[in-house]
């Protein structure tokens, strides 16, 4: 009897399975039901003519549930006789968006708070099945589930909290990890070396026919007519942390190769017309005017910036904007503007709370900025947050597509530093492997698909979603 009685007690909890096996029950349901939200968002915007946005919602349908009839049937999919999806070239496909002007702007709207309001469900959806994970020791499935509340709800306080982030005063949801590293960007400056004098005569001495004060560390060369040790120093300083940082932070290990980084700091705009001249007779007029007409030029392995009137302010950021900027071309190229010019104002904002030096025009003098001044860091987050809740933020596709500073201006170099900032805070590893897809030559696209599953509208609505949440 007391067998028969264990074997009845035993029987029944054989039944209900191992908590992991509930977790891919669990998992498969929410998979479904998420895929479900994302073919319903589809089916609006397909009935809106948005049929470019509809596609890339029945794709993430059939992401989360390969075998949704709905979105497969809509992306032009036929199940075959043995019961496998694949194309069907008879299917009637509609693409493209057909709205414009102020129809566009409308449905837009109503796409975006048909998002919010799935996401909001399907956060706390993920976030229940972390909670269970958790609960039952399956720390790394709980954690992927927390990942992905977070990404359908940016502002789910209980997937923040289990993940290790903190409200900072502001009230801005920050990872230790990621408050620390910025900790370490402000005040790791005065640990670095300030170098040591260097006495061999340069070829801006040579070529120019002045005398120059010369400091070096170990990635770094400064040299200046005026500027004494300290002075000297100081950017060196600068140029080290920078350096240091960028390295800790995307895990590279010597970008410059072994070669060092020359600053030529001039006295005034006739040292550096003398410069220009002595080191770029090649050039073409237009780009000779140009070079004139700059206060800075040059990239790594030697800038030059001449000082005047201008504090020693000017060429801390020119070290940290010129090094960080070199350092992402000799990893991942030099088409990637936004990634460049975000990532260079990124650096100096955190360092140093300032931007000083910029490739683009974010002063307001060009007729496109219309005399809106932009070079106020502290301006960004409410020029971010404007733009969100009244929809006026620049076209993200235009942003990410183009390869030539010149096409650039301030609004597009502050969205590029939020999208930077945003990736970098809350997506660091994926960001790192988006950054090494683009240095293997993959476009923004293609690369976006691989790394997160993502369009550029979903990472245009992710970002949205961090401004909401961060400014």
């Amino acid at each position: 009897m007391k067998t028969a009685w264990m074997l009845l007690l035993v029987g029944p909890l054989a039944l209900q399975g191992t908590p992991r096996d509930e977790y891919k029950t669990r998992l498969t349901a929410l998979n479904k039901s998420t895929a479900a939200k994302h073919y319903a968002i589809g089916e609006y915007l397909s009935g809106a003519t948005m049929y470019q946005w509809a596609r890339e919602q029945y794709y993430k349908a059939i992401e989360f549930d390969p075998d949704h009839e709905g979105a497969r049937k809509k992306l032009g999919f036929k199940k075959n006789d043995d019961g496998m999806w694949e194309s069907d070239p008879a299917a009637k496909q509609e693409f493209g968006n057909k709205k414009k002007g102020e129809d566009l702007e409308k449905v837009r709207k109503q796409y975006v708070d048909r998002q919010d309001s799935a996401g909001k469900d399907l956060s706390r959806q993920w976030s229940d099945l972390a909670q269970f994970c958790r609960k039952n020791m399956l720390t790394a499935e709980g954690n992927a589930a927390f990942l992905k509340a977070l990404e359908y709800d940016p502002a789910n306080g209980t997937a923040r909290k289990e993940l290790g982030y903190e409200k900072d005063a502001k009230g801005v949801w920050m990872a230790k990890t990621e408050r620390e590293l910025r900790k370490e960007m402000k005040e790791g400056i005065a640990r670095q070396s300030n170098g040591a004098p260097a006495a061999v005569t340069s070829d801006v001495e040579t070529a120019m026919g002045i005398k120059t004060k010369k400091r070096e560390s170990e990635h770094y060369i400064v040299e200046s007519p005026h500027m004494n040790d300290a002075q000297l120093g100081l950017i060196l300083q600068h140029g080290e942390h920078a350096y240091a940082m960028f390295h800790k932070l995307f895990g590279q290990t010597d970008l410059f190769r072994g070669g060092k980084y020359t600053l030529v700091v001039l006295k005034d705009k006739a040292q550096h017309d003398k410069y220009v001249d002595a080191f770029y007779k090649s050039a073409e007029a237009p780009r000779l005017k140009l070079l004139h007409d700059l206060r800075a030029c040059g990239a790594f392995p030697r800038s030059e910036i001449y000082q005047e009137t201008e504090p020693d302010a000017l060429m801390h950021d020119l070290i940290i904007h010129m090094s960080v900027q070199s350092l992402l071309r000799l990893w991942v190229g030099e088409d990637y503007c936004w990634v460049l010019e975000g990532m260079a104002m990124h650096f100096t904002k955190l360092m140093k709370d300032s931007c000083m030096i910029h490739c683009i025009d974010l002063a307001g003098t060009s007729p496109k900025n219309k005399g809106k001044n932009y070079t106020d860091p502290n301006d960004w987050p409410v020029v971010c947050r404007v733009w969100v809740r009244e929809g006026r933020d620049p076209d993200l596709t235009t942003i990410l597509k183009r390869t030539n500073f010149g096409e650039f201006d301030g609004p597009d170099a502050v969205k590029s530093w939020s999208l930077v900032e945003f990736l970098l805070s809350q997506h660091r590893d994926k960001f790192v492997a988006l950054l090494q897809m683009f240095k293997d030559g993959k476009d923004v696209e293609a690369a976006l698909k691989e790394t997160w599953g993502w369009t550029i509208n979903d990472l245009d609505y992710r970002w949205k979603q961090y401004v909401k949440v961060a400014y």
